[in-house]
């Protein structure tokens, strides 16, 4: 089993454990936002989607395909949130996704965790380009990934199907030289 940890000056970035299940699940149920703004989230979410989810993290840390962390502030150290990155090795490029606890949103918790995540991204991994999308619904998340030097790419239309239609998306990438100009 692979560990792994990332600080910065008020988060700690480590691999999700079973003990941050009841975390995960008050998270997921505290407002319907995160079912509409994320993949494969229900709406009631139950312990054992939280389980299945856990298992999936579990099973991409393993095969090197993905790498999950567990968002959590220094002083408390409970699981306030999740951001990871989906690895296309042959390309050297991976897929952002992240969501954070309603009650931790506009403390710039994330862009402090994207940040942390590209650094892991671009020397540990040796990846050249990191991307994200999101539904345009949600331009928050947009804002976070411009704050921490992610640069728009494109509107891309009816990309995915969610909740029953045909959603657009707004996507956004940093280069690994576009990040080490502004670290």
């Amino acid at each position: 089993m692979q560990n792994f940890e990332l600080k910065t000056s008020r988060l700690i970035l480590s691999r999700p454990t079973k003990n941050d299940l009841d975390d995960f699940v008050l998270h997921m149920n505290s407002c319907e936002d995160f079912s509409k703004n994320l993949f494969n989230i229900p709406f009631p979410y139950t312990r054992q989607d939280a389980e299945n989810w856990f298992q999936k993290c579990d099973d991409g840390i393993e095969s090197g395909e993905s790498y999950r962390f567990a968002i959590r502030e220094k002083e408390i150290g409970k699981l306030i949130g999740v951001i990871g990155l989906h690895l296309t090795k042959e390309h050297r490029k991976a897929e952002l996704g992240y969501w954070l606890g309603k009650d931790f949103w506009g403390k710039g918790y994330l862009t402090e965790a994207l940040k942390a995540v590209f650094e892991f991204g671009f020397n540990d991994l040796q990846l050249n380009k990191i991307y994200a999308t999101h539904f345009i619904h949600n331009p928050a998340s947009g804002r976070v990934m411009q704050k921490a030097g992610m640069e728009f790419e494109g509107l891309l239309k009816q990309e995915y199907f969610h909740q029953g239609k045909f959603l657009d998306v707004n996507r956004y990438a940093i280069l690994k030289k576009d990040f080490e100009s502004i670290s």
